[in-house]
C-alpha cells in the first residue's frame, strides 16, 4: 500500500470559499458498483478496477450557474452569490474559455516518486461534464508539491457554467499499482513559510518568463533544496 498526504488549502483572500464546504478526495469505487456501472464483463475487468481505486473524485462545495455573454466579459448567476465571490472562483476567461476554479484546492504529496494526473470526470454524466472538456496534466508528487485546482475548457458555443454540489469537477489518479491510501495533514504551516511560494514562481525566474520550464528542472532544484525533507517534516508534524 502506498501512503498519499493530502490537505485542503483554501485561498486566505476575502470572499475566497471556507474551508469547512471542502469534501475528501473520494475514492470512484466507493461511488459506485463496477459490476453495475460496467456490467458483468467489464465489471470484472482487473485493470478497470485497479484503475478506479486508485482515483480519487473531487466534488463541488457549491452550487454554481452563470450565464456569460458571448465574449465573457460579463455573466450573470441563477443564484444569490456575491460578486466578488464570483469572480474569486471563476478568474478571468478569455477566449481561449478555460476556467480554472479557485476552489476548491489541494495539496497532495508523497514520501516515495509517483505521479498524479489531473483527469476530466469522464465517468460523471452532468450538465458540467455534458458543457466542458476537463484539462488534464501529470506531475511526480515526491519531487514537486504545488496547489491543485479543477481547471476545464467550454466547449465550442457554450455560455454557461452549470455545477451543482457535489458534482464532480475532476478526478487525481495516482499512477501505482498498489493501493493507494490517502491521509490527511493540516497545510497552515505552509502559509507560515516561503516553500509553496518559492516553488510556484521557480518557472517564472528565467529569461524568458512565458517559455515553459522542464519539470525534470523544477524536479531537480526541488532536491537539490531538500524541499522534499522540509516538506515531510511539515506533514508529520501536522496530521489530523
Amino acid at each position: 500500500m502506498k501512503t498519499v498526504y493530502w490537505a485542503s488549502f483554501p485561498d486566505q483572500s476575502p470572499h475566497s470559499l471556507s474551508e469547512l464546504r471542502y469534501a475528501a478526495p473520494e475514492s470512484l469505487l466507493n461511488d459506485m458498483t463496477p459490476m453495475e456501472y460496467f456490467g458483468p464483463m467489464a465489471g470484472r475487468c482487473p485493470s478497470i478496477i485497479s484503475e478506479c481505486r486508485n482515483t480519487f473524485k473531487i466534488a463541488s462545495p457549491i452550487d454554481l450557474h452563470l450565464t456569460f455573454n458571448s465574449d465573457f466579459t460579463s455573466c450573470n448567476s441563477k443564484y444569490q452569490q456575491d460578486w466578488e465571490f464570483i469572480q474569486q472562483m471563476i478568474g478571468t476567461i478569455g477566449p481561449e474559455r478555460i476556467v480554472q476554479l479557485s476552489a476548491p484546492t489541494y495539496l497532495f504529496y508523497c514520501e516515495e516518486p509517483m505521479t498524479m494526473t489531473q483527469l476530466p470526470a469522464y465517468y460523471e454524466e452532468t450538465e458540467f461534464t455534458n458543457t466542458c472538456i476537463g484539462v488534464s496534466g501529470t506531475y511526480n508528487i515526491n519531487s514537486w508539491m504545488r496547489p491543485v485546482k479543477p481547471t476545464f475548457k467550454l466547449k465550442k458555443n457554450v455560455t454557461i457554467i452549470d455545477i451543482k454540489m457535489d458534482d464532480a469537477l475532476c478526478y487525481y489518479k495516482f499512477n501505482c499499482e498498489e493501493k493507494v491510501q490517502l491521509v490527511r495533514f493540516d497545510a497552515d504551516d505552509f502559509n507560515k513559510n516561503n516553500i509553496l511560494k518559492n516553488i510556484l514562481t521557480y518557472k517564472y525566474n528565467t529569461k524568458h518568463r512565458f517559455v515553459p520550464t522542464r519539470l525534470s528542472d523544477g524536479y531537480a532544484a526541488f532536491m537539490q533544496a531538500r524541499y522534499n525533507k522540509k516538506i515531510i517534516k511539515i506533514i508529520k508534524e501536522n496530521l489530523l
